[in-house]
């Protein structure tokens, strides 16, 4: 394996990744293309990021730390100390998987190419799978696309390749000035503006980069720097289309032109400022129209425009008028959307007052209906209570009555057999010699008064 002249330069750039550059750094030195060298840039880290790659003793690593640039600065200095014929980029918070450089040197190799992206897994801070929802999920990993396709998708869309599974022929960077110092946000989106007008962008639709999506948005793509990343694409569309061949724009924009047969020179460059207007970006738009206001000054233009464009001075008067690049006309609607909203506001408190009211007034009738309810309650235990005595004195007063019954039935009993007993006496010879007995002491007892009183 040759150190001394290594294929591909792999270069790294990375800025306070203390806890990510560990795995990063790991996932390039177990490539499984083995003729590269590693350039790590540490674009002036104030977290353990420093300690974390002098950590690593391997012999392909070169090490340069430098103070706070950005990331262009950070790395052109890495490619400017490169030896290799090939720039592999790669930032200190995302990994490669083994196979990437191997999978990508071998596509160029085989096909000619000069450069080649891939599609990427997106993970989250712990490095499992992503599984939530970010806006750069619908940035990367679009099928592959020719270069007019992809020179009307950056005007159109905008950027759809992931830099750090770029590779990249050295010589092409150099040739392109290498990448704006002045960017932040869309540096890269730059730099393939710059390539896709004279070369090939290839995407192979393969997974070999996990781009880490990081929590509480602190990837620089964050939506927080929408407003530097608003001015860096302004800059960017203002020369999107210098130095675009007259084949390539057309074979770019074949159903946005407004005529087929335009020529080179005047005609090319009013074709240029109408696929500005007919941008759905009002951003676009007033490019547009800042080009026209440029070129209708000149005479020659002018008369082109009118003769083969039917476009002349009053359209353009009314393009200005309606162009509104400092957003008065929004900033009214705003200030008459803000007054109604306030109004409606004030509608709202005053009906949230009478709500409350109306709240309190129920509040206190719950209060009532629950304390009548608790009323209710307690009166039905009570009546529960009586109840249960009323049915433990029924029972009791049940059972007494059944042993009445049952007496009453003994006593019944007794005395039919009394009376069948007197019955048999009645009809008994000793009963009859009974009576005669008593009848004749009654009659002796009679005799014996007479005497007397005799």
């Amino acid at each position: 394996m040759g150190y001394d002249t290594p294929l591909i330069s792999v270069v790294m750039i990375t800025y306070n990744h203390e806890k990510y550059i560990a795995e990063s750094i790991e996932s390039v030195l177990k490539q499984t293309f083995e003729d590269f060298e590693f350039i790590i840039v540490n674009d002036g880290s104030n977290d353990g990021t420093d300690e974390v790659i002098r950590s690593f003793q391997d012999p392909r690593i070169t090490y340069i730390y430098q103070e706070n640039q950005g990331p262009s600065a950070a790395t052109n200095n890495g490619i400017l100390v490169s030896r290799g014929k090939y720039i592999a980029l790669m930032s200190g918070d995302d990994a490669c998987y083994p196979q990437r450089l191997e999978i990508q040197y071998q596509y160029l190799n085989s096909s000619g190419k000069k450069i080649v992206f891939s599609w990427v897994d997106f993970v989250d801070d712990d490095s499992q799978p992503f599984t939530g929802e970010h806006f750069a999920q619908n940035y990367f990993n679009h099928p592959n696309r020719t270069r007019a396709e992809i020179l009307n998708w950056f005007f159109m869309e905008g950027n759809y390749l992931c830099a750090v599974t770029a590779l990249i022929e050295k010589d092409i960077l150099l040739e392109c000035g290498l990448f704006n110092l002045a960017s932040i946000q869309l540096q890269d989106f730059d730099m393939w503006i710059k390539i896709v007008k004279k070369y090939d962008l290839t995407v192979i639709e393969e997974k070999l980069v996990k781009y880490r999506i990081r929590a509480n948005f602190n990837n620089l793509s964050d939506p927080a720097n929408l407003s530097r990343m608003t001015f860096e694409r302004c800059q960017i569309y203002r020369n999107i289309l210098n130095n675009v061949s007259i084949e390539l724009f057309k074979s770019s924009f074949s159903n946005q032109i407004k005529r087929p047969e335009f020529q080179e020179g005047y005609e090319y460059e009013l074709e240029k400022a109408f696929l500005y207007l007919g941008h759905i970006s009002t951003l676009l738009q007033s490019i547009g129209v800042e080009k026209l206001f440029d070129l209708l000054q000149n005479e020659d233009i002018l008369f082109i425009a009118k003769s083969k464009y039917s476009f002349s001075l009053p359209e353009l008067y009314k393009l200005t008028k309606d162009t509104d690049i400092t957003n008065s006309k929004k900033q009214r609607g705003l200030e008459c959307q803000l007054q109604q909203t306030q109004i409606e506001l004030e509608q709202t408190k005053s009906q949230l007052q009478q709500t409350q009211i109306e709240l309190g007034q129920s509040q206190s009738q719950l209060q009532q209906t629950q304390i009548e309810l608790g009323q209710s309650q307690s009166q039905l235990q009570q009546t529960q209570i009586e109840l249960g005595q009323s049915q433990s004195q029924l029972q009791q007063t049940q059972t007494e009555l059944e042993q009445t019954q049952f007496q009453l039935h003994q006593t019944q009993a007794a005395l039919e057999y009394s009376n069948t007993t007197i019955a048999a006496m009645y009809t008994s010879k000793f009963w009859k010699l009974r009576q005669i007995w008593f009848r004749f002491k009654h009659l002796i007892g009679l005799v014996r008064n007479n005497e007397i009183n005799v």
